[in-house]
């Protein structure tokens, strides 16, 4: 047994609940193998919590903080756009 495989043990016993932020499905997971097969290729994109709690409450900020920057570049691409639409008429 590797030392990889032994860390890998030890975080499983000690996490219940994966939550994956970046992978093929994002979202909230119960099994280690689900959530490694959601994060296979993908770097630092989950996280493990003791609790379905802690991890759905995660997941739920996450999915705020993405909406927020979401809201935050369209509203800077439509100001961009006014703004040079403003120039071009005024200059």
């Amino acid at each position: 047994m590797t030392k990889r495989d032994i860390e890998e043990r030890l975080h499983r016993q000690e996490m219940t609940y994966y939550v994956v932020f970046e992978g093929r499905v994002p979202g909230v997971y119960e099994e280690w193998e689900e959530c490694k097969k959601q994060v296979h290729k993908f770097s630092g994109c989950y996280k493990g919590y003791p609790t379905r709690h802690e991890a759905v409450a995660k997941w739920r900020a996450h999915q705020v903080n993405k909406s927020k920057i979401k809201t935050f570049l369209v509203l800077s691409l439509l100001l961009t756009i006014v703004a040079a639409v403003l120039y071009f008429i005024l200059v």
